[in-house]
């Protein structure tokens, strides 16, 4: 790291707060096009790289899906039914797009040497091979992808993709006729993300995880030229980042079980909020930036939606609404539209929350867990009530899990002689409720 990059220490508060009713999500459709567990076992049994987490978007009240039949597009004027149109590629796996009117061009799922990008001129109906010889040899069992596109929004012909074969970062400056490779940035075997800062676009993030589990976030601040690690951790995965507004310094990164902010343009962050799942998505509220929201999946079979909301910028989060949803897997993606917030699930399809209706379902609630004694040093106790099974987690700073289990048992002990000193954090989760205790081990 650069010797003008200083660390940082944020202490961080959490709300605790009763969840919302259930059952308020409405169902729009793609349950069976859009299974995006079923699409990683397609590519793997077919030999192809099953590193297959699509990104989706909101153009022009349209909310488009990528699937491994083309990308599928859905008008949000039109709520109230679950009807899509298959809009381009059809037939092509796609991970990632850009789409600037009838152009659009895709990053597919195809683990080769060419057709890594097509190119459509007519909103997807005909397309070429866009893959630049520019690209470097691949030399990973010969073969290549491009996991994600990204583009400049103050200029179209500005673009970077993470290219797996020679992993990392490579940049365009003629909308994908050549290409240049950032060789120093080789990442691990999952690169997450790649991103301009739409406040001052000579400022791209790259994110991912590293070889022997370690997270990782580099950015560049002069268009490439330049690159740095501004964050690497034993956190396991770095999922993205969420850009503010309109303020370049403010900024919030999210992955595995942790959700962390920046105010210095990405240079320095801090140690982070606790979560209990994997955070694929976080997005603020552009009519509001104190306001963001946060969704993922746990670690495994998954039972249910859960949704967290910060209303203090990203210092805190609490569960903003959660909902039991049998073999859901849990959410890829989420996206404000018209006070709705859209849903993209990673098996059961698309839904939306009213999120005009859903502030009035929640309520507070006083504390119905104890994690006793606070410090500790040899063994520390959870108690809870109000439900008959809870699952709990103890997690440290840095968001790796040290306990977890679920159980029936009223007092669970929890031996903590053999951690090192430190600050960290109990989740109890117990039916609806979900809380969080700080506590000190010595």
């Amino acid at each position: 790291m650069n010797t003008f990059i200083k660390k940082s220490i944020t202490t961080v508060l959490f709300l605790l707060v009763c969840t919302v009713s259930y059952g308020q999500m409405a169902y729009i459709g793609l349950k069976d096009e859009a299974n995006i567990r079923v699409a990683q076992n397609i590519l793997l049994d077919n030999n192809v790289d099953g590193t297959y987490w699509p990104k989706t978007q909101i153009i022009d009240n349209y909310l488009y899906v990528p699937t491994l039949n083309g990308i599928y597009r859905k008008d949000l004027k039109a709520l109230n039914n679950t009807d899509w149109e298959l809009y381009a590629f059809e037939g092509i796996p796609v991970r990632d797009f850009i789409k600037n009117s009838g152009t659009v061009m895709a990053a597919t799922a195809v683990w080769d040497d060419s057709n890594l990008l097509l190119l459509s001129t007519d909103n997807g109906l005909t397309y070429m091979d866009y893959t630049s010889e520019s690209f470097p040899n691949p030399h990973w069992d010969n073969k290549a992808t491009v996991l994600r596109i990204a583009r400049n929004p103050h200029n179209r012909n500005s673009l970077a993709v993470l290219y797996r074969g020679v992993p990392g970062v490579a940049l365009s400056t003629d909308f994908g006729v050549t290409w240049t490779l950032q060789n120093t940035l080789i990442g691990g075997y999952q690169d997450w993300f790649v991103g301009f800062n739409p406040n001052d676009t000579t400022n791209l993030f790259h994110t991912g995880e590293q070889l022997y589990f370690d997270s990782y976030i580099k950015a560049t601040y002069d268009s490439g030229d330049a690159w740095t690690s501004v964050e690497a951790i034993q956190n396991h995965c770095t999922h993205g980042i969420a850009f503010h507004p309109s303020d370049k310094n403010r900024m919030v990164s999210y992955g595995e079980y942790r959700i962390a902010k920046s105010t210095d343009q990405g240079m320095t962050w801090s140690t982070g909020v606790p979560v209990p799942e994997y955070i694929y998505k976080v997005i603020y509220d552009p009519a509001n930036p104190e306001i963001l929201y946060a969704s993922g999946a746990d670690n495994g079979p998954d039972e249910g939606v859960r949704i967290h909301r910060s209303t203090d910028g990203g210092d805190s989060w609490h569960v903003f609404y959660e909902e039991t949803m049998a073999d859901s897997d849990g959410v890829m993606d989420i996206h404000l539209y018209d006070n709705k917030l859209i849903v993209y699930t990673l098996v059961n399809g698309v839904y939306y929350l009213d999120l005009g209706a859903s502030n009035n379902f929640q309520i507070a609630c006083e504390k119905q867990s104890a994690v006793y004694p606070n410090p500790a040093s040899d063994v520390i106790n959870v108690s809870f009530s109000g439900a008959d099974e809870a699952t709990i987690t103890l997690i440290n700073m840095n968001g790796i899990v040290f306990f977890r289990e679920k159980t029936r048992k009223s007092v669970t002990a929890i031996p903590v002689q053999s951690f090192a000193k430190g600050t960290y954090f109990v989740t109890i989760q117990a039916g609806e409720r979900m809380e969080t205790h700080k506590i000190i081990i010595y």
